[in-house]
């Protein structure tokens, strides 16, 4: 029953999504031959969306075929003359035609026009990439972090470098950066080739020579990638709560311990730690962290718990019983109503008015919005309960966005130092812009993946086929329909760079042609092309398979 309920939720999650996002962006593209086709005075004979037999269509008055066909993997215009989907030229039915006919025939048409008509589709990808990407900022503007170091790993490149925790990131080989972000980024398009970070410290500007290590990460749904890293973070990874009785506690793990690696890799993050401890349930792991100035191995066992992914699937993961958050008080604010209350450095809240919680974060957002309101808190200290009425203070404090307002506050925290963001808003031009930059960052990365790949800095492993694509809008799917529409956008991208490779069968490859009839002053001999498609088609046809393949190794690995 659960592997039907499984099958179910990939089909729902990933194959009707992938469906509906690859149907979109086909139409998008292949609307942008038609469109210039149209304009270019070319007839054309069928629009279709998926190859293969037609499941349903109609005929306009210009007697174009527009249809929907079985195979949804991509999509066609063909034009009159074309002898296939392909756009290839049908030369026995183009020397029958009479010049008014060859006047609106593909292959009749002026040099020039033909080149618009075949760029038109992988332009008309890029323009829907931009479209997205604008109204995504326009509607949601962005929150982005500033580049402040906030911990570095042991044992990696910036820490061999020089960089500290507080240094204010201030430009990477010469370029201005103003978010976290942007050099997570560049780093990460760079492994095994020298950087020059600049850094503001104390004040002054210091530049320091790094070379980011190619290192494997691991997103919210456990896809993993390859990427340059230089050990650098915006949160310490600190472990604040242990569960009692857990394999860390019996370990000898202590809150406050600063996580440094495990079994030998160095952390970044306390999410590495996780996402790694999920992945061997039952498999012995050696932690190693920082306690006072020393650092210190605790080898563990992880336990096994349950966990369903969103496709319905179960799987075993992995866990120590430790976390970055623990309701504990580490500070409280002199003259504050948690100080007048008699609440204590190191006491435990339990509850609020009642209500379980677990972090101070969530002591903080309750009393935010009950200034003058008394509440009860149930307190632990040295395993004695008590309950605590308090009653919050107005407060002006800044939001996470910057904003200042005016809150409810008992004067608290966990300690922990939050990181700065900022919200950024773009009206209508500022959010053109944004989606301009965005489209044309995804496509100087793709071309530094295939160097890295082409120099050996990277792996090939990382170009999907339809499995992974398939895979992916289904994991976007349960993010909501933004996640959706922006991963439509970066694939409208790949598709339009993947369209305009010089190679037969594709845009790029057609636009080849072009560029030699234009140099030679008449087109090649149609054996020539011949001999081209089929070279063509056999390297879409052996990208594609290893494409799949790596699909599948990745499943299946």
């Amino acid at each position: 029953m659960g592997s039907v309920a499984g099958i179910i939720g990939f089909l729902t999650n990933n194959v009707i999504t992938f469906v509906f996002v690859l149907s979109l962006l086909v139409f998008v593209h292949e609307m942008g031959h038609y469109l210039v086709g149209r304009w270019s005075g070319i007839r054309i004979m069928a629009f279709s969306i998926g190859f293969g037999p037609e499941i349903a269509g109609f005929t306009d008055r210009h007697g174009t075929r527009w249809k929907l066909s079985l195979i949804p993997l991509g999509g066609y215009v063909r034009f009159f003359g074309d002898e296939d989907a392909s756009s290839k030229t049908d030369v026995d039915q183009l020397s029958a035609m009479t010049e008014e006919e060859r006047a609106q025939s593909f292959a009749g048409a002026k040099l020039w026009k033909r080149a618009a008509t075949v760029a038109a589709g992988p332009i008309a990808n890029f323009i829907l990439a931009i479209a997205i990407f604008a109204v995504l900022f326009g509607v949601y503007g962005r929150t982005v972090a500033d580049p402040v170091v906030a911990m570095v790993t042991r044992g990696g490149a910036a820490a061999e470098a020089g960089i500290e925790p507080g240094d204010r990131l201030v430009a990477i080989d010469g370029n201005k950066i103003a978010t976290f972000d942007e050099v997570q980024r560049y780093v990460g398009m760079r492994p095994g080739r020298n950087i020059v970070l600049s850094v503001e410290r104390d004040g002054q500007k210091r530049d320091f020579n790094i070379v980011p290590k190619l290192a494997e990460d691991t997103d919210q749904f456990g896809n993993k990638m390859e990427m340059g890293r230089i050990g650098i973070a915006l949160v310490d990874p600190q472990v604040t709560a242990v569960e009692p009785g857990g394999p860390a506690a019996r370990a000898g793990i202590q809150a406050g311990d600063r996580l440094v690696a495990i079994d030998g890799n160095n952390v970044a993050t306390y999410y590495d730690i996780v996402r790694y401890i999920g992945d061997r349930p039952g498999k012995g792991v050696v932690l190693t962290v920082e306690r006072d100035g020393q650092t210190r191995d605790f080898p563990m066992v992880p336990e096994t718990l349950a966990e369903t992914d969103s496709s319905g699937n179960k799987k075993d993961v992995g866990s120590v019983g430790i976390s970055p958050v623990d309701p504990l008080v580490a500070t409280i604010a002199q003259d504050s109503p948690a100080a007048g209350a008699g609440i204590t450095l190191g006491d435990r809240i339990l509850s609020v008015d009642g209500r379980a919680i677990g972090s101070i974060g969530e002591v903080q957002r309750y009393v935010a919005s009950r200034a003058d309101k008394t509440v009860i808190l149930s307190v632990q200290h040295d395993g004695v309960t008590r309950d605590v009425k308090v009653t919050p203070k107005v407060a002006a404090e800044p939001d996470a966005f910057g904003n200042e307002t005016e809150i409810g506050s008992i004067g608290i925290s966990d300690g922990q130092t939050p990181i700065k963001l900022r919200y950024q808003a773009y009206g209508p031009l500022q959010a053109l812009s944004e989606g301009v930059k965005q489209t044309g960052s995804i496509i100087s990365g793709t071309f530094e993946y295939l160097g890295n790949v082409i120099g050996g800095y990277m792996k090939a492993d990382q170009l999907g086929g339809p499995i992974r694509v398939a895979q992916l809008s289904g994991q976007m799917a349960t993010l909501g329909f933004s996640a959706v529409l922006q991963f439509a956008a970066i694939l409208s991208v790949s598709i339009g760079l993947l369209n305009l490779m010089p190679v037969p069968v594709l845009d790029g490859g057609h636009l080849m042609f072009y560029a030699i009839e234009a140099v030679r002053g008449k087109p090649l001999g149609a054996r020539a092309q011949d001999i081209a498609f089929r070279i063509g088609f056999a390297m879409v046809l052996s990208l594609m398979v290893f494409a799949t393949w790596n699909d599948i190794s990745s499943r299946i690995g």
